[in-house]
């Protein structure tokens, strides 16, 4: 890879970014890869919680009977330097609802001034 190089790398990852699963990836000294999703802002609130969420880089809840809910970043963009440099926000569309809206994950983007 080139240090100028303008990659995506981007998907459902069905891990956090700090899982040891994703640490080729997130971790790769070579790639340099830029976490797109750290502090993004949500389109809405999320439905309430108690305890509510730690913060806003979530796009999956699940919540074990009894218990209070997890929230992972499972959807991921991860971005070259390159395109970091370029980003001009970070967005989370939070559902209306925690289930029967067709996915267990709140879509998740990036905007990027090209």
């Amino acid at each position: 890879m080139r240090p100028d190089s303008s990659y995506i790398v981007l998907g459902d990852m069905n891990d956090p970014p700090g899982s040891p699963f994703l640490a080729p990836l997130a971790g790769s000294a070579r790639l340099s890869l830029v976490d797109g999703l750290t502090n993004p802002t949500e389109t809405r609130p999320a439905p309430s919680d108690d305890p509510p969420p730690s913060g806003t880089a979530w796009t999956h809840r699940f919540k074990p009977s009894g218990q209070p809910a997890d929230y992972e970043l499972f959807d991921q963009v991860w971005l070259s330097p390159a395109l970091a440099a370029k980003q001009t926000g970070a967005f989370v569309e939070r559902r209306t609802r925690l289930t029967g809206d067709g996915s267990d994950h709140d879509p998740s983007w990036v905007e990027l001034d090209l």
